[in-house]
């Protein structure tokens, strides 16, 4: 006779690989760990900046309009650039900077005008990491504004 292994209230067992299920979900869904839920839930959304988006400056917390990816990593950016993005203003202290980041070419929306959108030469930009931008997902304005499923 099989053993059913449903979760009871004496339950004790001490085995980690063993799973119960949740009460709240499938059971199918309750044998996946969370972070694996998460991860798939997750897989389709965008996370890095892409040319001609929009991301937050975290430090002055003022939108950007992303122009251009120049370099695919810190170091790269240093070799082409001659300038140390990692360790530059506040990055050292920003957890989501790092060597791997790449690095962007961004305008302050603040400075930018529908007329002169399309000739952006005389405007000031800025190169950023990726680690200091955070995505503006402007493309679920037209979804159910939904992440996955848990």
């Amino acid at each position: 006779m099989a053993t059913d292994r449903r979760p009871t209230m004496t339950d004790t067992s001490d085995d980690p690989t063993e799973t119960q299920g949740a009460i709240d979900n499938d059971y199918a869904d309750g044998e996946r760990p969370y972070a694996e839920r998460v991860a798939t839930a997750l897989a389709d959304i965008r996370t890095e900046p892409v040319p001609g988006s929009l991301a937050i400056d975290t430090v002055t917390r003022q939108l950007l309009f992303v122009r251009a990816k120049v370099a695919d990593d810190l170091e790269a950016y240093y070799e082409q650039e001659g300038f140390d993005l990692a360790t530059y203003g506040p990055h050292p202290w920003l957890p989501g900077v790092t060597l791997d980041n790449a690095a962007f070419e961004c305008y302050y929306v603040n400075d930018l005008s529908l007329d002169g959108i399309d000739d952006l030469g005389d405007r000031r930009d800025y190169d950023f990491p990726a680690g200091r931008l955070a995505v503006v997902p402007i493309e679920q304005a037209w979804n159910d504004h939904t992440v996955g499923e848990l």
